[in-house]
């Protein structure tokens, strides 16, 4: 890896480990000039998330030569964590191929991606990038450079929470979630709608 990938993974790791302590681990996902390392961080104190946080997605390269400006972070339940641990990392490293492969260009918050079979068995299906809710304003965006990175959650949905927010918006599916009292964390949840 390159110096300037060491300096990106400084920049970006100090602010998660500033507000989620030392991971757990780290896995690479090495594809042509692209690297991308996922970290886990276990749950703080008395917490029951865990978070999977990528480092180096903005760092690679679509097709164009243009650099993805994003980072990506799964939060889970702790139970889901023990449970699906390789599944988690392989589930965010084929998000990753589909965003630079497939559909080669970034992301941005409230972006959807209809469903698919990237997830494990028995989550939904149906996928939403949004900004890292209930976290520090200083981990929505990162600064390298010149080069603005967006840290986005991924919130797998279900198909008909999909539909929901595509026909109502986003508010309508956040009143959805508020009414049922779930977590959108917890991947096994049933739909909100």
């Amino acid at each position: 890896m390159s110096l300037e990938f060491d300096i990106r993974r400084t920049i970006i790791l100090s602010e998660y480990m500033k507000n989620w302590r030392m991971p757990e681990f780290r896995s690479l996902l090495s594809k042509g000039d692209n690297t991308v390392e996922l970290y886990s961080f276990p749950c703080e104190d008395g917490g029951d998330v865990f978070k999977y946080a990528t480092v180096g997605l903005s760092a690679c390269k679509f097709e164009d030569g243009t650099h993805s400006n994003n980072e990506l972070v799964l939060v889970v339940p702790k139970y889901v964590a023990s449970e699906y641990d390789n599944e988690i990392r392989d589930y965010v490293f084929n998000i990753i191929a589909y965003i630079l492969s497939t559909l080669k260009h970034d992301v941005s918050a409230e972006y959807l991606i209809k469903e698919n079979e990237l997830a494990p068995v028995g989550w939904p299906k149906a996928l939403l990038f949004d900004e890292p809710r209930g976290e520090p304003e200083s981990l929505g965006n990162f600064h390298f450079g010149n080069q603005h990175i967006d840290l986005l959650w991924l919130i797998p949905i279900h198909a008909s929470e999909l539909d929901l927010i595509n026909n109502q918006g986003i508010t309508a599916f956040d009143e959805a979630i508020d009414k049922c009292d779930v977590s959108l964390a917890d991947v096994t949840r049933a739909s909100s709608v």
